[in-house]
């Protein structure tokens, strides 16, 4: 299905070796993450109750358990996106990288600084899998605002510059 042409972005992904690599990396790095999520949330309850809570105080850790929940939705919205980004899918880079921020700012609220390379990581993966090709560019030209496809500016350029032997 052709995309119209009045359209400035184009957000269908293309899949470069970089991005394919990122986003393999990312796959793996978040249904690891999400793995983890089950399981702390399956046992969690076992592990607070027996220990922190002497099973005498069961309802006492409901900020916890919601705190796991919330990043295990987050991390399945990751998982579910990047898989959208392999399929080729429109909204697939869009949802990854709302979803990847909002996750980060979570983790940062919850955990503080202190995974400081984990932070990094995440923010890396970001930004290697969220740029955003463009269709066409605003000019200004003579005064008044011309819309240039990018091949277009790219042919100029080569143009005027032509490759030297």
């Amino acid at each position: 299905m052709r995309q119209r042409e009045g359209k400035i972005l184009n957000l269908k992904p293309e899949l470069t070796l970089a991005m394919k690599l990122a986003a393999s990396f990312a796959i793996t790095y978040y249904g690891l993450l999400l793995v983890y999520e089950v399981f702390t949330l399956v046992y969690s309850r076992y592990f607070i109750d027996s220990y922190y809570f002497n099973q005498d105080r069961v309802g006492q850790g409901t900020k916890d358990i919601w705190i796991q929940i919330a990043q295990l939705a987050l991390s399945i919205i990751l998982v579910f996106s990047l898989i959208q980004i392999f399929r080729k899918k429109v909204h697939g880079k869009a949802i990854f990288v709302f979803a990847s921020l909002i996750l980060i700012v979570f983790q940062f609220m919850v955990t503080g600084p202190v995974p400081f390379l984990k932070f990094v990581l995440e923010v890396f993966l970001v930004l290697i899998i969220a740029p955003i090709r463009v269709k066409k560019k605003l000019r200004l030209k003579g005064g008044k605002l011309k819309l240039e496809t990018v091949e277009q500016l790219e042919n100029q350029e080569t143009e005027a510059n032509p490759a030297q032997p």
